[in-house]
């Protein structure tokens, strides 16, 4: 496995209301939101953002010819529903500067497309967070799981500008650059040398980043004007839209862009999007502690019959991990190792979005204990250290995952096949970082150029206003890791600090939009409750919103394990129905078990009588679930 190889997963189950919910903080940690956002008001603008003016579509693209080919995914469509449309891919111009088309290139948008079997309500489309993630197949994704979507709505998928099929952004930096970064044992370890590593990193993506003209336009306002061509494109009189995460950022800000286009908008999994991105992201370290310390750790010990040599409390799951992790980290130090404790981290963060998900996470914190049992001559896991993990789970559990999928999450077995391998192994930006280092050492000279790719931060340094100083950063980062011992530090300092362009940014109100569906569950790593249920509050005009107690997947909406998600979600989608009031729903239980534990939290969870939900389930559409692993990761980028 690379140094720094994280693998993640995400799985889509959704559950739903019924009740009154309150915005009482959670247990653990207490407080949390209150604290996440007091000392990070000093990152926002001073000044009130002013929406920039919407721009004229000029007819040049909307009269451009398109060349049509079936898409490369039509037939894993197919194979899980036969009965589907042919999805038909291309790629479409639109100006870099939607402000000045005529002042650069133009950019390229890859788009999906198909039509609907029957009749028609509309132009649906999709995003499934990041930001920075890959969309072009998730509204097919979407429809194999809920196929009316294929039979009453004309389909669209695309990739935002910058990333996937479309133009690519390229965050171009040089060997010599790359040699010069000074290297931490543990970015956990609040010391002089780690703030040097945090600082030093972030001039470097920053720099690569903005090294091209393109890299100021990579935005959710250009996305947004982007979105909006399309709908035009299509000659739709309004957009429908499900978005996931980020993308629910995305919906929102296209709503207060364009009003009168909205059509039926799903937002599941909420970023606070009336608020700054910095407010966002120092959510995460205690939200990530939250599912982690609530539901993961508690739903290892409960399984001690099942899963070998963790613990049987949460307390003796913890203190494990935390052994783990440590003698990592003490093997990283003395040289003998490239496996990292901060790896670890990460890969159990993201891995946590999903519940079927909490059997990788487990057989992460197992594959690293064996490691540290016999820490190989490589200084890499092995394929013996993931099939000793593989053998410490019960076939009940290992009935959740695959031996060869988790093979493929750690590099271990060349015979995986491709789909397996993307599936499993997503790069976070600590990746990227390692294999561009390990491309720099190679380098003939110190001016070659180094290419770390697309990376979605570029977005957030664009959105939104960030404090130009890195001590703000650097001692906001030793607070939180002293707080949330689990992953406190992950923000360290943004590259948004060096961010040279100024922002696209704008105020969010809603003004004028029709009713937009917010669905957020109570323990969601990744997107805070608090932070959702805050934008809620700013926009309650315009917004109808759904929490689920004693949740806490990243993704709610398609696939539930709540008869009544689902059932919300249907209602809106297809008849364009929502409730009368805000809604609270219960869950149905975490894999293999039987009931639901509750949950302190934000949501006040006392019930009525709710649906009966369906038991979970060990099986999910594969396309979807890819879809949804790949942003997972997308959240350390």
């Amino acid at each position: 496995m690379k140094p720094h190889k994280l693998a993640v997963a995400l799985a889509v189950a959704l559950v739903v209301p019924q009740l009154a919910f309150s915005t009482a903080s959670a247990a653990v940690p207490k407080d949390a939101a209150k604290d996440a956002a007091k000392d990070a008001t000093a990152a926002a603008a001073k000044e009130v953002p002013k929406d920039p003016p919407v721009p004229s579509i000029p007819q040049r693209y909307l009269d451009q010819p398109i060349q049509w080919s079936v898409c490369s995914f039509d037939a894993a469509v197919k194979r899980l529903y036969p009965q589907a449309p042919t999805t038909n891919c291309a790629k479409v111009s639109v100006p870099m500067d939607w402000a000045h088309p005529d002042a650069h290139p133009d950019v390229k948008v890859a788009i999906s497309y198909s039509t609907a079997t029957g009749t028609s309500h509309g132009l649906m489309t999709s995003n499934p967070g990041g930001p920075g993630g890959a969309g072009l197949s998730l509204s097919a994704a979407l429809a194999a799981e809920k196929t009316q979507l294929f039979s009453d709505f004309d389909l669209l998928g695309f990739d935002p500008r910058g990333f996937g099929q479309s133009t690519p952004l390229q965050c171009i930096t040089t060997a010599e650059a790359l040699n010069a970064l000074p290297v931490t044992p543990d970015y956990k370890e609040r010391t002089k040398l780690t703030h040097q590593v945090e600082v030093a990193e972030a001039k470097l993506y920053a720099d690569a980043c903005s090294s091209t003209e393109f890299g100021q336009f990579v935005s959710s306002q250009q996305t947004v004007f982007d979105m909006d061509f399309l709908r035009a494109l299509f000659k739709a009189r309004q957009l429908n839209f499900i978005g996931y995460s980020y993308g629910t950022w995305l919906g929102g800000w296209y709503a207060d862009t364009y009003p009168s286009k909205v059509g039926r908008f799903v937002l599941d999994s909420n970023m606070d999007w009336t608020h700054t991105q910095w407010l966002n992201v120092n959510f995460d370290p205690f939200s990530g502690q939250r599912r982690r310390d609530t539901q993961l750790f508690p739903w290892i010990a409960r399984h001690a019959d099942q899963i070998t040599g963790l613990g049987s409390t949460p307390a003796q799951v913890t203190a494990k991990y935390n052994g783990i992790r440590a003698s990592l980290t003490t093997l990283v130090k003395s040289g003998e190792s490239s496996v990292r404790g901060d790896n670890l981290d990460g890969l159990i963060y993201s891995a946590i979005y999903g519940n079927t998900r909490f059997i990788r996470a487990t057989l992460d914190i197992l594959v690293h204990d064996e490691f540290t049992k016999a820490p190989s001559a490589s200084g890499q896991v092995e394929l013996a250290h993931v099939d000793r993990a593989w053998a410490r789970l019960a076939p009940a559990l290992q009935a959740y995952d695959t031996l060869a999928a988790l093979h493929a999450r750690y590099g271990v077995s060349a015979a995986a096949a491709p789909a397996t391998v993307a599936a499993a192994e997503v790069d976070s930006l600590k990746d990227v970082l390692a294999d561009a280092r390990t491309q720099a050492a190679r380098a003939d000279s110190a001016d070659q150029p180094v290419n770390l790719g697309a990376i979605g931060t570029t977005v957030r340094c664009n959105d939104t206003a960030w404090n130009s100083d890195p001590s703000f950063y650097l001692k906001e980062a030793d607070k939180m890791a002293k707080k949330y011992d689990f992953f406190g530090y992950m923000n360290g300092v943004p590259f948004c600090a060096f961010w040279k362009y100024a922002p696209q940014d704008r105020t969010l109100d809603l003004t004028g939009s029709p009713r937009i569906l917010m669905v957020q569950g109570e323990l969601d790593p990744a997107t805070a409750y608090e932070g959702s249920l805050r934008t809620h509050n700013d926009t309650k005009w315009y917004t109808r919103f759904v929490a689920i107690d004693d949740e806490g997947q990243h993704g709610q909406y398609v696939g539930s394990a709540s008869v009544c998600a689902e059932a919300i979600g249907d209602r809106f989608v297809f008849s364009g129905e929502l409730p009368a009031k805000d809604q609270v729903c219960g869950t149905s239980p975490l894999p293999e078990e039987g009931s639901v534990y509750p949950v302190l939290g934000p949501v006040d969870g006392k019930a009525v009588q709710l649906p009966k939900s369906k038991a979970g389930s060990t099986k999910v559409n594969p396309m979807l679930q890819q879809a949804l692993d790949e942003v997972a990761a997308s959240s350390l980028r």
